[in-house]
C-alpha cells in the first residue's frame, strides 16, 4: 500500500478534532461564533481558529522547520527548511454555519521552489481524505484505514456531466455562462477544496471559475484532481503553474486564478466550447 504522508496526517487530525464537534448541536453555536469580517461575504470563525491551532501544534510535535502559509495565519517562518506548507485548515466555513455542509480540510507540502511533494484534502461529510505524492498517483483513503486509486471520470460530454460552476455568491453571479449553465446533467454551485477531492474520486465530473477566480490557497486543490488524471488550465487552456502560485505564497502574495478542472481531455473541450457559445 502507498504510504501516506505528512500532509495525509495533518489533514486527518485537523479533520477528526472537527468532525465530531459539529455534529454536537452545543459545540457547533460555539464555534460558528464569528471572529473576523474580511469583507466580501467572507467571515472567519472560531472553528478557524481551532482548526489552525491543531495544524500548528501538529507541526511543532513534528519538528517541522520550513514555511508555513494559512488561510488565518497568512505565512509563519517555522524554521530555515526549504520546505513549505499551506493550509486551508476548514475550507467553506461560512457555508457550515448557514446550513451547506460542503466543508473540507487542505494541506500541501512543497518545495520553496515550488515543487510538489504531497498534498492532502480531508472530506468533513464522509470520514475520507484524497490525497497524492510525487512518486505516486492520487488516491483516497477511508479513516478506518482501506485505500485506493484516486481517479478522475470518463464522462466525455457536458450534458453527461455533473459539473460545479462557481457562482453561490453575488459577485460571481454578475455574468453567468448561460450555455454552460443550460447543458450539464447535474450542476452545483459550491466551490473549495471539496470539489476538486469529488472531482478526483469520480463523483463529479469538474469545475468552472473562469471569471472571477479561485485564492491561491484554494487553486492548489486543483493539483489532486490533475494527478487523478484530470486537465486542469486556466479558460484558454494554459496549464496552471501551480509551482509559480506556492512561489508568491511563500512572498505572501495571495492571487485570484481563472481554472477549469475537468475529469478528461474531451469533457474538458466540451466545457470550453459551451463557455465559448
Amino acid at each position: 500500500m502507498a504510504h501516506e504522508p505528512l500532509t495525509f496526517d495533518l489533514a486527518a487530525e485537523i479533520a477528526e478534532t472537527v468532525r465530531p464537534a459539529l455534529s454536537d448541536a452545543a459545540a457547533t453555536t460555539t464555534l460558528g461564533e464569528i471572529t473576523e469580517d474580511k469583507g466580501g461575504g467572507h467571515t472567519a470563525h472560531k472553528v478557524d481558529d481551532v482548526a489552525e491551532r491543531v495544524l500548528f501544534d501538529a507541526l511543532r510535535r513534528r519538528g517541522f522547520q520550513g514555511q508555513v502559509f494559512s488561510e488565518e495565519a497568512g505565512l509563519v517562518r517555522l524554521g530555515d527548511e526549504p520546505r513549505m506548507i499551506v493550509c486551508d485548515p476548514y475550507c467553506n466555513t461560512t457555508l457550515t454555519f448557514h446550513g451547506v455542509r460542503e466543508s473540507a480540510v487542505a494541506v500541501y507540502e512543497y518545495t520553496v521552489e515550488g515543487e510538489f511533494l504531497s498534498g492532502a484534502i480531508a472530506d468533513i461529510q464522509i470520514p475520507r481524505v484524497v490525497w497524492a505524492t510525487s512518486d505516486t498517483g492520487a488516491h483516497v483513503s477511508s479513516m478506518h484505514g482501506s485505500t485506493s486509486p484516486a481517479t478522475c471520470s470518463a464522462t466525455e460530454r457536458v450534458e453527461d456531466a455533473f459539473l460545479v460552476v462557481s457562482l453561490l455568491k453575488r459577485n460571481r453571479r454578475q455574468d453567468p455562462p448561460l450555455k454552460l449553465l443550460g447543458g450539464p446533467k447535474l450542476l452545483g454551485t459550491v466551490d473549495g477544496a471539496i470539489v476538486a477531492a469529488r472531482i478526483a474520486v469520480g463523483e463529479v465530473d469538474g469545475f468552472v471559475d473562469h471569471e472571477f477566480g479561485q485564492p491561491s490557497y484554494e487553486t492548489l486543490a486543483y493539483e489532486l484532481v490533475a494527478r487523478a488524471g484530470g486537465t486542469v488550465t486556466d479558460p484558454a487552456g494554459r496549464p496552471i503553474d501551480f509551482g509559480e502560485i506556492v512561489r508568491g505564497l511563500g512572498r505572501g502574495e495571495v492571487r485570484r486564478h481563472q481554472i477549469l478542472a475537468v475529469a478528461n481531455p474531451s469533457l474538458h473541450r466540451d466545457v470550453q466550447a459551451h463557455l465559448a457559445g
